[in-house]
């Protein structure tokens, strides 16, 4: 008689495992295409509709980001430059530096000077295909640099051109008759208070009528990294804070071992008939690959985010092993 609710207890063990294992069999039974092909095209429509609505908001927001809209609608120098613009940028962002100690920043910029204090291995690898600059970002503010020739000295060699400056204020640089088109670049400094300023970052661009609207505005879309980089450098710098040197290649690692991560799970939802976390995961890390391209957070939150995909993929890979474990036990019960 004692052994009666031992022998109960066991059974009933036994048959909560064993319809667990059948609940899971059938999940997996429904949810699953029964063909690695109609994986891959399920997963292909997926990670489509994540890209396209990704770079869908990245090219609504990169228009203004940052700016208020006070700042998006006032009047700043050299507007009337170009007076009827087809794009029209206006990024800024606040730095914890007066203005005095932005404006040399600025001053100074440009391709055969201080460079962009952007992503230099890709403005390098456009620039190989000319062979005509290289870009070195500037650690220091060079006093050699503060007063270029206005109407003649180049950012982008001679097809933008520093047009005016104003000390302490702004620096604007126009598009030469290389050009075939108007472009206004100006970046405009502003006290908020004795410790701190406003960075202003705008483009005023008037293209032919028969441009090619969207591929120029894929074009401007990609620019956008750069620009981004650009105004992260200027902030940092000023603020007292060089990058390390080997900051840019370890991002760059960073976002490789992402996207490796995510090629990675993408392969196995493919293989794999319930591989649905990989593809919960392969999804995460295209999320990540654009705050790592268009946010660019510190260094430390890239190793966050890196760390995070690495789990889910640990995870992924991990959970075949732990149901088969689990099958087994219920085979054996």
């Amino acid at each position: 008689m004692r052994l009666m609710p031992a022998l109960s207890a066991q059974t009933a063990l036994t048959t909560d495992e064993a319809f667990n294992h059948n609940i899971l069999a059938l999940r997996r039974e429904i949810m699953k295409p029964q063909k690695p092909f109609y994986r891959f095209l399920l997963g292909a429509a997926i990670a489509l509709v994540v890209l396209v609505v990704g770079f869908a908001w990245i090219g609504a927001s990169s228009l203004n980001w940052g700016s208020t809209r006070a700042e998006m609608s006032r009047a700043l120098p050299a507007d009337e430059l170009v007076p009827d613009p087809s794009i029209i940028w206006n990024h800024a962002l606040t730095i914890n530096a007066p203005a005095e100690a932005v404006y040399p920043w600025l001053v100074q910029i440009g391709d055969s000077r201080a460079a962009f204090y952007s992503i230099t291995f890709i403005e390098n690898a456009l620039c190989a295909m000319s062979g005509e600059c290289r870009y070195v970002n500037a650690d220091r503010i060079h006093p050699e640099w503060q007063t270029p020739a206005k109407g003649a000295q180049g950012i982008i060699m001679d097809y933008m051109v520093i047009q005016d400056y104003q000390p302490g204020q702004y620096v604007l640089a126009t598009a030469s008759d290389k050009l075939p088109f108007k472009w206004t670049w100006l970046w405009y400094v502003e006290p908020v208070n004795a410790s701190s300023s406003r960075l202003t970052v705008r483009h005023r661009i008037a293209f032919p009528a028969d441009a090619p609207r969207g591929l120029i505005n894929a074009i401007f879309t990609t620019g956008f990294v750069m620009e981004r980089g650009m105004m992260l450098g200027i902030q940092a710098r000023a603020q007292g804070v060089v990058p390390a040197p080997l900051e840019e290649p370890l991002g760059a690692v960073i976002w490789l071992l992402v996207f490796a991560m995510g090629v990675a799970c993408a392969v196995r939802f493919v293989r794999v008939a319930d591989g649905y976390h990989a593809l919960g995961v392969g999804l995460e890390a295209v999320l990540v690959l654009f705050v790592l391209t268009y946010l660019q957070p510190p260094m430390i939150w890239r190793f966050v985010l890196l760390l995070m995909v690495a789990a889910g993929l640990y995870i992924a890979f991990k959970r075949a092993a732990f149901r088969q474990r689990v099958s087994v036990r219920a085979k054996a019960n």
